[in-house]
Parts: structure tokens; sequence; C-alpha cells
């Protein structure tokens, strides 16, 4: 039992070197709970006052490009949660009835990534401290058990945020910015009818070739578009006017 304990606090040190050494590399403070850093605070305000304003224009696929960059930081703000349903709606309509329906997302608590990755690193790091001190201190089978299962639950949580960030990574999410998008095969593959998406159409992006890059619906490539008419989320930021930075 006392090797199981000390492996269980080497976990408990691990589940908190990981997360505060990315943040150390990523140049960036370390969150405290419940608290946005400053450079957010003004990312997410410029982000919400673009989406809007573009919102007001009428320009829906740049109101959901920046109302969904704004929402990845401050994901439980009501403002920016009911304009961006208000700009996917006006995407739908423009876009008409579509073989995949909008998920509505269910009340409850909403997580930005940042919170989420210290939350399950937090349930790894319970877990492992109380299984190795009933490890340590023999306290009992329970306590032990416990411990092990909150570990788990940790180790699976950090486990589905990688995945996550992996697919992000592989095939960003992209919001269709031009009023209508064409999609198409690649000049070297056979002729085809092209697909059409409008304006706020969220899509995730795959290979590149040149100025065109492969567009994927629903986990699947459905062709190719160029790039000029697509906005990767994660890079929304850099449109918002240069004055509100």
């Amino acid at each position: 039992m006392r090797g199981s304990g000390r492996l269980f606090l080497a976990i408990a040190v691990l589940a908190v070197t990981v997360p505060v050494g990315a943040a150390g590399r990523a140049g960036a403070k370390v969150p405290v709970a419940g608290e946005v850093p400053t450079d957010a605070r003004a990312d997410v305000a410029a982000l919400y006052n673009a989406g809007t304003d573009a919102l007001s224009r009428g320009d829906t696929g740049r109101a959901v490009a920046f109302l969904l960059a704004a929402q990845r930081i401050d994901p439980r703000a009501r403002d920016i949660r009911a304009n961006l349903a208000i700009a996917q709606a006006r995407a739908e309509d423009v876009q008409g009835t579509t073989e995949r329906e909008r998920v509505t997302p269910s009340p409850g608590i909403v997580l930005s990534p940042e919170e989420a990755w210290w939350i399950a690193a937090l349930i790894a790091l319970a877990g492992a401290l109380v299984g190795g001190l009933a490890a340590l201190r023999r306290a009992g089978r329970g306590l032990f058990v416990f411990g092990t299962a909150a570990l788990a639950v940790g180790v699976l949580l950090w486990g589905t945020l990688l995945l996550r960030a992996r697919e992000e990574r592989r095939h960003p999410e992209a919001v269709v910015v031009v009023p209508v998008l064409e999609v198409g095969p690649a000049p070297d593959e056979q002729p085809r009818s092209p697909y059409l998406l409008g304006g706020g159409e969220e899509v995730r992006l795959g290979r590149t070739r040149g100025d065109l890059v492969e567009i994927r619906v629903s986990g699947n490539a459905i062709g190719w578009a160029r790039r000029s008419g697509l906005w990767r989320v994660a890079d929304a930021a850099r449109y918002t006017p240069a004055e509100s930075r």
C-alpha cells in the first residue's frame, strides 16, 4: 500500500505541474478560479462589440465568427450568448432548411476551455491526494477506492479535453463570412455539382492546396473552397477594429 501511496502522490504533483507548466510555456498568467485575465476581458469586449456591430449591419457571417470567438473566452456571458443565438438563427433563415439541425445548448454549468482544463486537473489532484494519503496511512479501503475513482475521472476528463484540442488543431472551426461560398471538387478531382454554403455556416477545415482549403461538415469532407471566404474562429480577434483592441 505504501508503494501505491507514493505513486498517487507523484501523480498529484504531476496534476499540478502540467497545467502550470503549460501556462508558463505560453507566457500566460496562471488563471485563478472565477477570474478572467485582463487581456482576455479586453479581447472578449472587442470581439463582442465587433460581432454586435456586424449583426446590426446584417453581416451574419462575421457576426457569428466574432461572437463564437467571444463565447470561447466567456461562455457564461448572457449578452454574448443572446446575440450569437440571433446571428445563428439569421444564418439558418438565409440557408433555409438543412439536413443538420442545430442542437440548442442545455442550461447548466458552462465552462471555458481553460476552466475545463483546471477542473480536470483539480479532480485528478484531489483523487491522487486522497488515494495516496489513504494508502500511506492505511486509512481504509473505502477512502482509497474513492481516491482512485476520482483520479480516474480526472484522467478521463483530461483525455477528452486532449482529444478536443487535437481535433481543433487538425480541423479548426471556421465560419463562412461571404454571402455564398461555393464548395466543389479540387482541380484534379472529378467534376461535380458544388455545395453552396451561406454566410454564418459553421464548418471545420482540413487540408490546404494553395488558396483552397478542404471543408468538413459533421466529420466528413464535402469539398474545397477558397480560404478568403472563411474565418477561423481562433483568428477572429485579428479582424476586430484596431482601436478596440
